[in-house]
Parts: C-alpha cells; sequence; structure tokens
C-alpha cells in the first residue's frame, strides 16, 4: 500500500476516535519524511500502525511516569485530599476542610484554617493553625501559632509555643517557651525554659521549667511543679477568686501562691497568698495570710 493510502486510513481512523490527534500527527511526521517505497516493500498497514501506535504509547508512557515520579519529589511524597488543600515545596495550606498524609509530612510552613487534619508526624519551620486542627503524629516545629481547638496526639518539640483556645497533646511537651490562654492539657510530662499559662491546665506529669506563672481562670490540676520561679494568681478578685490549681508537690526558689492545694511546697522563699491549703510547707522563710492554711511548716535542714 502506497504512502498516501495509508495517510488516508490514517485519517480515518483519527475521525473515529481510534487514535489520538497527538498519534496522529506523530505518525503523519514519520511517513511524510521518508521516501517513497514500491507497494510490495511496504509491510502491512495494520501491522504498521500497531508498531507506530506501540512506540508512540511506550515513550508517552515513559513521560508521563517520569513526570509522576518529579511531582512526587517536589511535595515530598505527601498525599493530600480535600480541596483546600495547597501543597508546594515551601508551603501546604490548607483553607476550609483537608487531610494531609506523609511519614513525616515535612515543609518550610504549615498553615491550616477551618478543619484540617495531618495523618503521620509534622516537621516543619513554623506551624499556623486556626479551627479545628487534629494532629495523628508527632510535632516538631520551630513555632506553633494555635487558636481555636488544636489535637496533638503524640509528642509536641518547639521553640516557641503560643496557644488561645484548646490545646491538647496526648505525650510530652518539650520547647523554650509555652504561652496559653483557654485551655491546656498535657498527658505527659512538660519541660521548658519559661511557661506561661492563662486559664485552665492540667498536666498529668510534672511540669519543669526555670520560670513558672500560672494565672487560673478555671479548675487546674498539674502533678509537680519543679522551677527556679513559681507564681501562681488567681483571677476573679481578693475576695471571690475563680479558679484554683490542685498539685502535689512544688519546689523552686521562690513561690508565690494564690488558690492553691498542695501536699508539699519546697522553697527558700515561700509566701502562701490568698486562699490555699497546704499540708507541708518547708522554707526558710515563710508567710502565710490570713485566709490560707498551713498544717505543718518545716525548716530544711543547713
Amino acid at each position: 500500500m502506497r504512502r498516501k493510502d495509508i495517510l488516508r486510513r490514517l485519517e480515518e481512523r483519527l475521525a473515529r476516535g481510534e487514535i489520538s490527534e497527538g498519534t496522529y500527527i506523530d505518525i503523519k511526521a514519520r511517513y511524510e519524511s521518508e521516501p517513497e517505497e514500491p507497494e510490495e516493500a511496504m509491510p502491512p498497514a495494520d501491522a504498521s500502525f500497531q508498531e507506530s501506535i506501540a512506540q508512540v504509547t511506550e515513550d508517552a508512557t515513559r513521560a508521563a511516569g517520569e513526570a509522576v515520579r518529579a511531582a512526587g519529589e517536589a511535595i515530598r511524597a505527601v498525599d493530600f485530599s480535600g480541596l483546600g488543600v495547597r501543597l508546594s515545596d515551601e508551603v501546604i495550606k490548607i483553607a476550609g476542610a483537608g487531610t494531609v498524609t506523609g511519614q513525616p509530612v515535612r515543609t518550610r510552613e504549615f498553615k491550616a484554617a477551618g478543619s484540617a487534619r495531618v495523618q503521620g508526624d509534622l516537621e516543619a519551620v513554623e506551624a499556623k493553625v486556626a479551627g479545628a486542627c487534629a494532629f495523628e503524629g508527632n510535632v516538631r516545629v520551630t513555632e506553633l501559632r494555635a487558636s481555636g481547638s488544636t489535637q496533638i496526639n503524640g509528642s509536641l518539640d518547639a521553640h516557641e509555643v503560643e496557644s488561645s483556645g484548646s490545646l491538647r497533646v496526648a505525650k510530652d511537651v518539650n520547647a523554650h517557651e509555652v504561652m496559653t490562654s483557654g485551655s491546656l492539657r498535657v498527658g505527659g510530662k512538660v519541660k521548658v525554659h519559661e511557661f506561661h499559662s492563662s486559664g485552665s491546665v492540667r498536666i498529668e506529669g510534672e511540669l519543669e521549667a526555670d520560670e513558672v506563672l500560672i494565672e487560673l481562670g478555671g479548675t487546674s490540676y498539674v502533678k509537680s511543679i519543679r522551677a527556679q520561679e513559681i507564681q501562681v494568681k488567681g483571677t476573679g478578685g481578693f475576695l471571690r477568686p475563680r479558679g484554683e490549681l490542685t498539685v502535689e508537690t512544688i519546689e523552686s526558689d521562690e513561690v508565690y501562691l494564690e488558690g492553691t492545694e498542695a501536699n508539699l511546697v519546697r522553697g527558700n522563699e515561700v509566701r502562701v497568698g490568698p486562699h490555699c491549703r497546704i499540708r507541708t510547707v518547708e522554707a526558710r522563710e515563710l508567710v502565710v495570710h490570713e485566709s490560707s492554711e498551713v498544717q505543718e511548716r518545716k525548716v530544711p535542714p543547713s
């Protein structure tokens, strides 16, 4: 079959939708670039078509595979669902509702507003969340800014944590600075340089810090507190304080307490302010407010 007949049949297959326009253009270009050959030297038409189409398909499949691999590397092997998810090499954004999955999910900046979920650990320089956000693994960031409801089912490692609303961490918190307002719940221990909370706090393990400032705004519990300086302050006025703290042991160089119930308070300078109930205080210098009760007072050995 001569070349013009082959091209005519090729056009017919294109019209019937049996081949794509790209395949048609590629095969046509091949035949037009070759010299005219006698009919008997030409291979059967169908075999030629199949061979050409197979070759083009193979090339396209190979190119598509390379593109998919490149795209996978660009988004750091992160899967996602939800129309509100946007991914790039540097930023992951969730606006509205969405889920990202990875082990771990790595990015420079993670932003979520609305309803977001991270399946796996998150490793980022900065994380900003607003609304409801659930992290199903550990969170390791330089900065965490959270407002609304934030749930971390693993541990939290950060340099700076700032939360307003509800922050729940199932395991430990390790940070340089933690500042929360609203509600903080930690299932493990907290180890920081500076800890400042206003609202309600519940820490199942030990709170260890250089400086601790707790401004009570609800019922709070901490298993034990150890720091260089500790201040627990009630809110709502002197006569009708709002909030109270229950803690098993407190150890610090300088201690000032309001609205606190504790089994043992040990320090160098201890001031027990209004509305406290302390079983035992061991201190070199002790001042107790008239509205508070200290059952036993001890002086530490020299």
